[in-house]
This record gives structure tokens, sequence and C-alpha cells, in this order.
């Protein structure tokens, strides 16, 4: 039986009044509007500066692994082979101590003493850069490379070093678990849940039982802004998505989120399954309704989960936990967007059911690399609960995706367990429209904008892994109607599509973006502000 972390922060996230970077949507029923008075800015008349809260780091170092003494004897293809399975297990090792080192504490936990400086290891992202063997030939020292992320502060918040190379170094005493030890990675049978690795602090450990690595640390390139891929989801004439609410032990959630949930989608318009949350259950079908999405109508379904006790989604229950696992399995398997919202921690995943009770109804980091998933179909995860940043490589790894035609949004610290916001924030960005029902692709920066800013009482860090492939221009850009002569945002297109005055060349069509790389040859992605206001409210692809 496992115990997760999540934040104890019961009250309610401020719902903030924000500018978007291209609409100013806050609900299903605010327009997302482009001003009619758009202007291109000059370049230096404004911050170009683009941030989200999270940066991702470069770790490296060596460290070394020793095959059974009886090994030696074996040929030297055989002992490569062995050593080269033994730094897999070595380098989850290392990423699951830095994990311990780096992620944000509760004042309760085991070891609230040990580091905390919000921030995580990347599970699963890491490079063998050298493997070689030394004399004895059962000891292989090798070079290590591993992402982490955390706040854009980070190295100044690590007790760090000047090293060699004038890199940027710390020092940080991880586990020796055995070879055998390590080797235990069955879900919920991980070596790392048993002490002293679990809750792992070094000063608590006796000098046998861990050792001191030198890590140098360095930021990671940074990915651009981008778009959901809204052409994509809607290509089939629907969007579907399934919204899970995970069990919660602080004070019944997964109830009371699902029932504010039932009250925000019918307020949405959306048509109900049933006539009230009291009959909801996980067979009463999709909350639905219909949206324009670039000339066509497009069904709109939702499903809502969660653990309802005396139902067979009881989440007490051995029974209860497989089949609400399932229902996940299926929606991984079969829709455009899923939504998870509940307890997490490193090395974890979705918490559907009560783990003090069963240990059915979990979706591991594990799991997820081996659902069923579509290869060929984009889909879109958020995984809304604490420290689920290594979620979004094990949804890259899934053997389907391969790393492509998924995007997935994570926390690397703490998320806000009181409210239903970011679920509702989530369906928002996505089905964001203007004042005649269409809907209008929001940058992905503005739905982690709100993200971030939905939890006050500390600080949550949200990102998407995926968006290197995300369209950095609106998904229904009307890219042939670039340079026309306008004089509405109607005359070039959809929504998205701008009519824009570029000086004395007058109004030109175009588009909204967020890089250059969207906007095709001869284009940059420069700023856009409306004439009469003076704001700046987006980006367009300019000649």
């Amino acid at each position: 039986m496992r115990t997760l972390r999540c934040s104890a922060a019961f009250a309610a996230g401020l719902a903030l009044s924000l500018v978007a970077a291209a609409g100013c949507d806050d609900g299903l029923g605010f327009d997302a509007e482009d001003p009619e008075d758009s202007v291109f800015v000059d370049d230096g008349k404004a911050d170009d500066f683009f941030s989200l809260s999270a940066q991702e780091y470069l770790l490296e170092g060596k460290s070394t692994v020793a095959l059974e003494a009886g090994m030696a004897s074996r040929p030297a293809a055989e002992r490569l082979a062995a050593a080269t399975k033994l730094v897999g297990f070595k380098q989850i090792a290392i990423a699951w101590f830095v994990t311990q080192y780096l992620v944000d504490k509760e004042h309760d936990d085991p070891n609230a003493s040990f580091g905390g400086f919000g921030g995580m290891a990347k599970a699963g992202a890491y490079e063998d850069l050298a493997i070689v063997e030394r004399a004895d030939k059962i000891t292989y020292d090798f070079t290590f490379r591993q992402i982490a992320a955390g706040g854009r502060n980070l190295i100044s918040k690590l007790p760090t070093r000047a090293g060699v190379s004038n890199k940027i170094v710390f020092d940080l005493e991880i586990g020796k678990p055995s070879n055998t030890a390590m080797a235990q990675l069955e879900t919920n049978g991980e070596w790392y849940r048993d002490a002293p690795w679990t809750a792992w602090n070094p000063a608590a450990v006796p000098a046998d039982q861990k050792e001191k690595i030198t890590f140098s640390i360095a930021r990671e390139r940074a990915s651009t802004d981008g778009f959901f891929d809204l052409a994509r989801l809607t290509a089939d004439g629907k969007l579907d998505m399934d919204v899970y609410f995970g069990w919660d032990y602080h004070s019944e959630y997964h109830l009371k989120h699902s029932k504010q949930f039932f009250t925000w989608l019918k307020e949405q318009g959306f048509r109900t399954p049933v006539a009230s949350w009291d009959k909801l259950t996980h067979t009463s079908g999709a909350f639905t309704r219909t949206v324009k999405a670039d000339g066509k109508s497009v069904a709109v379904e939702i499903r809502v989960f969660f653990g309802k006790p005396g139902t067979p989604t009881d989440p007490d229950t051995d029974a209860g936990g497989r089949v609400l696992e399932g229902l996940a399995m299926g929606s991984l398997a079969t829709r455009d967007v899923i939504i998870y919202s509940g307890h997490s921690g490193p090395f974890y995943g979705f918490a559907l059911a009560n783990w003090k009770k069963t240990d059915e109804g979990d979706l591991d980091d594990a799991d997820i690399r081996v659902a069923p998933m579509p290869a060929d179909r984009y889909q879109v995860v958020l995984a809304e609960g604490c420290d689920t940043y290594q979620i979004g490589m094990a949804f890259k790894d899934n053997p389907s995706k391969a790393g492509k035609n998924v995007d997935v949004i994570t926390t690397t610290s703490f998320s806000d367990a009181s409210s239903p916001i970011a679920v509702e924030n989530m369906v928002s960005a996505l089905l964001a429209r203007d004042s005649l029902q269409r809907l209008r692709p929001q940058p992905v920066s503005t739905l982690l904008t709100k993200l971030d800013s939905a939890s006050w009482s500390f600080t949550s860090m949200y990102g998407m892994h995926g968006i290197d492939d995300n369209p950095t221009a609106v998904p229904w850009a009307r890219t042939a109607n670039f340079g026309k002569t306008c004089s509405a945002n109607a005359d070039c297109g959809g929504p998205g599509n701008l009519c824009v005055s570029s000086g004395t060349a007058g109004k030109k069509c175009t588009a909204a973006c967020v890089a250059d790389a969207g906007c095709g040859t001869g284009y940059t992605c420069k700023l856009v502000a409306s004439s009469s206001s003076s704001t700046i409210y987006g980006r367009a692809c300019k000649r």
C-alpha cells in the first residue's frame, strides 16, 4: 500500500483576470475576439521575453556499476550486455534520488529537511555517454546525462560551486541499493517504495548505503509556444474528452469536485446525460453540445468518472479500483483528450481509487508506458496533480506514440487540491469561442498561465511535453490569403485569421502565430496591438 503526496492547500484558487496572448477567454461563454484595429508593433517597442514558470536542466555526472564476481570469466560481450542492463537500473536510481532531493516537501514529510527546491528528474529521460570496463572485468564506469525540471531560479537555489571547464556543479549523496534490489520494478513493488530509499534522507543512512556523486547542471534548450492542434482534434467532426477525479482523503474531493464540474458543464450549455449528479455513474454517457470549427459543426462529448461509493466504481474496493483503471485504459485507447485531477507524486501516476484500502485503481507511469494508445491519433492529456512532471515522459515513451502525437500537461511542484478550476480551465482552453460560437484556438501559454495562477498559497509550475511539433500558427490559418488587401478580419478567414495594418502598405490578411516557423517562407511572427487601446494582444505573421 503506498502513500501519495499532494498539496494540502484547501483554500480555493483565486480567479484572476488575465489578458490572454491571443484572446481573453475565461470560460466557455466569454468571447475570444480579435480586435479589428490591429497594427504591427515595431521591434524594440515591447518586451520580447516569453516564459513559463518551469525550466528544464541538463544534469551530467559519472557513476559505477559492478557485476557479480562470477561474471568475470564470462565472454566480454556477455559482460557488457549485463553491465548495460545494470546501468539502466542505475539511471532509474539516480533519477529517483535526484527527485527526492529536488522535490518540494511538506512539513510532515519524513525527509522534510532534505533538499526541497521545487524540481524533479525526468524519469526515463537519460543517456549513457560511455560505459568502460575496468581491469577486474566486473566493474564498469559510465557517464550519464539526465533531464530535470524546476523553477527558473533552480540553479541559484542549489548549493553549487564552480567545476572543471567552467561548469556549475553540486554534490549529492544518493543511495546504494543492491543489483538485485534495483531490478525490482514491478508496479507497486518497486524497490524505491521501501526504506531507506523512499523519503530519502542521506543524513539518516549509514555510509555503506550511500555514495556521493558530483552533478553538473546547465539550462536545457527552451521550447517555444504553440497552439493546441484543434484542426486534428476536430477533423472527424467530434471532440471527445474523458475527465477523471481521483480519490481524495482530504475532503472527498472526488465527490465534491465531480459534483461542481457537473454544475459547471450544465452552466456552459452542455446537455447532461442524467438529471442530477446523484444519478451520474460510469455508464451514464457523455455531456454533449455542438460548436463550430472552421466552418463545420463539431460534436463535443465529455464523460466524467470518479469513485462513487456503493456503485461498481466504489473506490474502497478492489473491484471498484479495477473498473476505474479499466475505464482509464479505455480512455487512453480511444479519446481525444484525457483529463486527470487528483493525487499523484514522483514516480507515480493517476490515483483513481483509495490506495489505503486497495492496490487496484492506480495508473502508474509504468502502466502508461505500455497502455494501448492510437499511434496515428493526436491526443492531449492533463495530469493535474502534485509532481506529475515525470508522467510526460511515460506518455512519450509509449511505443504507440514514440514521442509523437501526444501533448501532456504536468506540474513540477504542488497543485491545488481544493477545486476543479484546473479541469475547467483545460476544457475552456480547448473550447474557447468567439461571439459566433466558433472555436478560437488558444496558445498553450494562455492555459499554462491560468493553471500557474490558480494556486495562490504555493508555487505551481505547469508545463507541456510534446509542444515542439505543435502548430506555431493558428491551426486554421488561411496562408493562401496572406498579403491580400482587407478591411476586416472576416475578409481573411475564420477565427485567428486577421486583418492587420502594416503602415503605408495598408491592411493585409495574416494569421495569429507564436513563432516564425508557422508563418512560412518570407514571413516572421511579429507583435500586434489594438491601435485604439495601444494594447499588445498577440502576434501575427508579417512579411
